[in-house]
């Protein structure tokens, strides 16, 4: 085949524009979470990987990790913690080795009133940080690159951090130490409906009245009715699940649906009758499926014919890390004294790439293509 100069640098040219187009991202994507408000960004950092969870365990690396005779990874001293857990994996500028940075972390976490609980320099380790995730009970959060690693932990008062750095940025944990909030689905009262939710999380109850075959609730259903409802409105961050069962006279598709039908006669009654909203009144059926007796005598099939009440762990609002007060500490930077913070670094806008320079560096790469086949 016969290549001219001119069909040459068309080619070429085709050959850069392809290039170019194909690196071209078409939306740049966007950080997913934030800065934890107690540890500032190093400058031009950006966040890849982001985790937070209202509750977790966490184990602080207070010694120089070490290999066991097993293949797992321990150390001489941990501290295991338990709280608010925020994860935050930042990207560097190129231009900033991971010593500059982990140096910088250390300068502006003292400066925020951090104490130093250990510090292991460069190499730490030459160990894949992935090896200490169990050591760390990370989780399954992303822990990478194994060249330059550097480590520190520290505290300040309930608050402590636990940071890696190296060749892939910098691996942030901030554990908030508390005690969990175990009353989530806690149920003030104390009258039985209200004692059995509180302690078991559920109860079957008999009260419910209804004519053979029949989904309407007779008259003789009110007291149960009525103190279900008391416990609903004098806990409004309840919600209940209403589960209707039957004994297993007749058929199972008349039994499933006859259940379904007693449940939402019940929650309908709370809704009309007590004011308790719909959304908090979750129905299903169970048919003949769930007995608690055999159906072999009158009793186990009274036994079996109920309506079970199971409490619903609430809807909790949570505040994400983003909108907890900032406290009053400087924010870092490389060249800005405790005296003189320099406000946190602003988001960086999605980049994006200039269609020409990667041409010009698609055609550049072609040239030489062209040398070394000597065209």
């Amino acid at each position: 085949m016969l290549f001219t100069k001119e069909s040459w640098r068309r080619g070429a040219f085709a050959v850069a524009m392809a290039m170019g187009l194909a690196a071209l991202p078409v939306v740049a994507s966007a950080e997913q979470g934030a800065d934890h408000p107690e540890v500032a960004r190093f400058p031009g950092a950006r966040i890849n990987n982001y985790d937070y969870k209202e509750y977790e365990e966490f184990q602080l690396i207070l010694a120089k990790p070490q290999r066991a005779p097993g293949g797992a990874f321990t150390a001489a001293k941990l501290m295991p913690l338990e709280g608010k857990v925020t994860y935050i994996h930042y990207e560097m500028p190129k231009s900033v080795s991971p010593l500059q940075v982990f140096r910088n972390y250390q300068s502006s976490l003292r400066r925020s009133g951090f104490s130093d609980l250990f510090t292991c320099d460069r190499p730490c380790t030459t160990e894949n940080l992935s090896n200490f995730q169990s050591l760390m009970k990370a989780r399954q959060l992303y822990l990478n690159y194994s060249t330059d690693n550097q480590y520190l932990a520290a505290q300040r008062n309930n608050t402590y951090v636990s940071l890696w750095v190296n060749e892939g940025g910098a691996f942030l944990f901030v554990v908030e130490k508390e005690k969990l909030d175990d009353g989530l689905m806690a149920v003030t009262g104390e009258g039985p409906i209200a004692k059995a939710l509180g302690t078991d999380g559920k109860v079957d109850l008999y009260g419910f009245q209804f004519d053979t075959g029949k989904a309407v609730l007779r008259d003789g259903s009110k007291p149960t009715l009525q103190e279900l409802g008391r416990v609903l409105q004098d806990n409004p961050g309840l919600n209940v699940e209403v589960v209707g069962h039957t004994d297993d006279v007749g058929g199972a598709d008349g039994n499933q649906r006859l259940s379904e039908a007693r449940a939402a006669a019940v929650a309908e009654a709370l809704n009309r009758s007590y004011g308790i909203a719909a959304p908090r009144l979750k129905t299903r059926g169970m048919g003949q499926t769930v007995p608690l007796a055999a159906n072999t005598t009158e009793a186990g099939r009274a036994q079996n014919r109920r309506v079970e009440i199971i409490a619903q762990l609430p809807a909790t609002p949570v505040v994400a890390p983003a909108t907890r007060p900032a406290p009053a500490a400087p924010a870092q930077t490389a060249n800005t004294t405790a005296q003189q913070p320099a406000p946190a670094p602003a988001q960086e806008a999605p980049k994006t790439r200039n269609l020409m320079d990667d041409a010009n560096k698609a055609m550049e790469a072609a040239g030489k293509l062209k040398n070394l086949f000597g065209l």
